[in-house]
């Protein structure tokens, strides 16, 4: 957009931001991992531009909500932090030789989210909560009607943290006055720490009752408990605890290393490749610059 389209933009969300209507999404396959394809919902500029001031909106009177055991689009929080968070449960000191790993994943999390559920939670004047039922009908899919986020939004993972929020609280115990969780949260992976005399299956059912209530379920492919020393995939990470000495590790996974070598081997063996984004960064840059007054 010209400088003159995003001052005529910014007049136009001042003006509509109460009655704004979203316009048609366009839809990009991505495939995945196992051989199937999601669907990318992109928003318009002025849509995105309207998700953005919304999501300012709602985040501060969420984030004081939110557990702390999730991490995935939070600001000031990242991947990172749940590897931490693994470790503590996982390293020597705790006995993570002796734990298991409860590894779920919720099928088509984005497409399957109740509209009701995330309107009930939502902390917002009643005309943002009309713009953002208007929001979500744009992205809908004709075979669920009231279900489901535009996977592509700028609110999108804001709004599937909201309906997620308190998943993290099943299985939770106190010791000393202090309440530990034994989930770790990322968007919509999440793994549960287990010790020897938990119940995995109790555990797992109270997720699945959780999930219902918002139009979710597991994908039952993906879910397993896996005992510490074997290992566990989970945000680009293999973890796992040595069976020698306890001692917790994670490395990259396979997948990853592997999406990584093949990168790198790309530019290595593309003389042209150098060459080319230079090009391109050149041009952008140029063009940048003939923009400026």
């Amino acid at each position: 957009m010209t400088f003159k389209e995003r001052f005529e933009l910014e007049e136009t969300l001042k003006l509509k931001t109460k009655t704004w209507k979203h316009q048609g999404l366009r839809e990009i396959p991505i495939p995945k991992k196992d051989g199937t394809k999601r669907i990318l919902k992109v928003p318009t500029i002025a849509d995105r531009a309207w998700q953005c001031l919304v999501k300012y909106a709602l985040e501060p009177a969420h984030e004081a909500t939110f557990h702390p055991r999730s991490y995935g689009f939070r600001p000031g929080r990242s991947a990172h932090d749940a590897q931490k968070a693994l470790f503590l449960h996982l390293r020597k000191s705790t006995n993570g030789i002796d734990k298991r790993v409860l590894e779920l994943d919720i099928s088509k999390c984005f497409d399957r989210i109740s509209h009701q559920t995330i309107l009930e939670q939502v902390i917002a004047p009643e005309s943002v909560i009309k713009g953002l039922r208007k929001c979500l009908k744009a992205g809908v899919n004709p075979e669920f009607p009231n279900q489901g986020v535009p996977q592509g939004g700028v609110c999108s993972p804001l709004l599937a943290n909201i309906a997620l929020n308190g998943i993290e609280k099943i299985g939770e115990f106190r010791s000393r006055g202090i309440t530990y969780s034994k989930c770790v949260r990322y968007a919509d992976d999440m793994v549960y720490v287990l010790k020897p005399e938990d119940d995995a299956e109790s555990i797992l059912a109270q997720v699945e009752e959780f999930l219902a209530q918002r139009g979710m379920e597991i994908s039952q492919k993906k879910t397993k408990v896996t005992a510490s020393i074997d290992g566990f995939d989970f945000l680009g990470w293999h973890f796992y605890v040595q069976k020698h000495n306890g001692k917790f590790k994670s490395i990259p996974s396979v997948e990853n290393f592997k999406a990584f070598r093949d990168k790198v081997k790309h530019i290595v063996n593309n003389s042209n490749y150098g060459a080319k984004v230079k090009t391109i960064q050149t041009r952008s840059h140029c063009k940048r610059m003939a923009q400026l007054p």
